[in-house]
């Protein structure tokens, strides 16, 4: 009966941890349909804010926790040439 009982939690355990395996495949499916979203904003965006491969002058981090993950978001500020000559 004890073996019985172990193998219940065992199995409880198991089916809990499934479950979490998926939400988390769910989620990171989503993300990564953003991030192909975005991907194709930023090569739209590139030409009408003239971005040239100028390294990035400064980085922004943005963490946010959900759903037992912690998601960081990193973003490089880049230095935009006017083409304004002094």
């Amino acid at each position: 009966m004890n073996h019985d009982i172990n193998a219940d939690k065992y199995r409880a355990a198991y089916d809990e941890a499934a479950l979490e395996l998926r939400k988390i495949h769910t989620e990171f499916e989503q993300l990564c349909l953003r991030k192909e979203r975005i991907a194709k904003v930023v090569e739209v965006l590139k030409p009408k804010v003239g971005f040239d491969g100028h390294v990035p002058t400064g980085n922004i981090s943005l963490t946010t926790k959900r759903s037992g993950m912690t998601i960081v978001t990193r973003l490089a500020v880049l230095e935009k040439n006017l083409g304004v000559q002094e």
